[in-house]
């Protein structure tokens, strides 16, 4: 019964917290160097990861009680403050990097999916941390925060996986980090991402690695298309009068982006209602008097009342009706990341050293992991049995709220143990964690489901 939710479940998640693993790995970082001192791996990452909920508040006099209560260990907090030293983040890094090699969920390919072997989001979350940190962590400058941090995030829509998690300086903009990724990326793949990770160099590396993207025209891009033999700039005034005069809901052209070497894509022209045009120009005239820009042109008067997406599928892959609606899936890291911040509390971080701070995060995404792969599960089989939808929100508060020890328990003792808490956590989900929907209308989340039933 329901053995969908624990498929695979021993390669995914089990096999990793033996203690005897994560010795070794703590070993392997240089992170212990005896194997009888203290506080091994094991121990370190049962007081960091499954403590992660308290890290906020907790001195490390706090931990160092911690120690004596679950594990009768016996350190000053002298003693631990040195144990956060340059390798204990690398020990839990390597830990959260072997937690994403090891998930292992059943992909599956069907309907218009079937074109695609992944389907990649991506996006970035920032906030601030003190200061001091400013030369490992700088921010953006000015009256802003002198010190802030990136974490950048990627994961495959179709099977849960995560396909990058890693930390960086607030500076180290999405641009560069797409570049850094295209490597992760490959034939077949179709990756939706926002303004900031597709420049020219992008689409042209993902071109090259015959990647499937889909994301917004940016404004500061040069448009074109091709006519008797001459590249001339596309009219967005003179689209936007034909489709108001024709009633044309969506549009398509061929065009080319850049002003040198062109790059071929599909353009996806849609007309937005008025009121949404009325609310994007009052949101831009409010930042160009707080920035005392110029009047808004009629040319950006004009694009703002268009949505406008740029792709390279074919329109068997996406048709063109269907393409917005692709585009609508991305939004649903924006509830990840909203997640990470009200339950996961990832950005609520105190004045500690440089690897301290960095073993806070990365022990919260290491939780953050588990438990979305759970919660994957749970959604899956919730939606293709009963037709019914989770709220990742609702799920992961009670995760973090009630079941923190009951996982920690689950993972470091068996698969049977798992396989109960999964179906127990079911069985809860399908009555207190769905989401309650406000329109008629289906949820980018909705429609991926109903697309992934078997």
């Amino acid at each position: 019964m329901l053995a969908e939710l624990t498929e695979n479940l021993d390669a995914a998640v089990q096999a990793f917290f033996r203690d005897e693993e994560l010795d070794r790995l703590a070993r392997a970082t240089g992170f212990t160097k005896r194997p009888d001192g203290k506080i091994s791996g094991s121990v370190f990452f049962d007081l960091i990861v499954f403590n992660s909920d308290k890290l906020k508040e907790q001195s490390l006099n706090d931990l160092s009680l911690e120690a004596k209560e679950r594990h009768g260990i016996d350190i000053k907090k002298q003693s631990l403050h040195e144990r956060f030293n340059e390798y204990a983040p690398l020990f839990l890094k390597a830990a959260l990097e072997k937690l994403l090699q090891k998930q292992v969920l059943k992909h599956v390919e069907l309907g218009q999916l079937s074109h695609f072997k992944r389907i990649l989001i991506k996006d970035s979350i920032c906030f601030e941390v003190d200061p001091s940190l400013a030369k490992a962590y700088p921010g953006s400058g000015g009256s802003a925060s002198t010190a802030a941090m990136r974490i950048q995030y990627e994961y495959d829509l179709l099977s849960g996986r995560i396909n990058d998690l890693s930390l960086h300086a607030f500076n180290e903009q999405d641009q560069k980090d797409s570049l850094a990724t295209v490597a992760l990326t490959g034939e077949g793949d179709l990756i939706i991402r926002d303004l900031g990770y597709l420049n020219l160099a992008v689409l042209q590396k993902l071109l090259d690695q015959k990647v499937c993207f889909l994301g917004r025209l940016s404004p500061t891009l040069n448009v074109y298309e091709l006519k008797n033999g001459d590249y001339q700039e596309v009219d967005f005034v003179k689209i936007h009068r034909y489709m108001k005069r024709l009633k044309l809901a969506t549009l398509e052209k061929e065009v080319y982006l850049g002003s040198e070497k062109k790059i071929k894509v599909r353009l996806a022209i849609y007309l937005l209602p008025d009121q949404e045009v009325e609310k994007r120009l009052r949101k831009a005239a409010r930042n160009n008097k707080k920035k005392a820009r110029k009047p808004l042109s009629k040319e950006y008067k004009t694009r703002a009342a268009l949505n406008l997406f740029i792709t390279n599928t074919t329109p068997e892959q996406i048709a063109t009706e269907n393409i917005w609606s692709f585009y609508r899936l991305r939004w649903q890291i924006e509830l990840i990341f909203k997640i990470w911040k009200s339950i996961g509390k990832i950005h609520e971080v105190k004045k500690v050293k440089q690897p301290r701070l960095e073993c806070y995060v990365y022990a919260k995404l290491i939780f953050i992991v588990l438990g979305w792969q759970l919660l994957w599960r749970v959604a899956k089989v919730l939606y293709h049995r009963e037709g019914k939808l989770l709220s990742f929100y609702k799920s992961f508060k009670t995760l973090l709220g009630k079941y923190l020890d009951e996982i920690k328990q689950a993972l470091l003792t068996s698969k049977r143990t798992m396989e109960k808490f999964i179906f127990k956590f079911y069985g809860i989900s399908r009555s207190h964690h769905l989401l309650e929907k406000r329109e008629q209308e289906s949820t980018p989340m909705e429609e991926l489901l109903a697309m992934l039933i078997k």
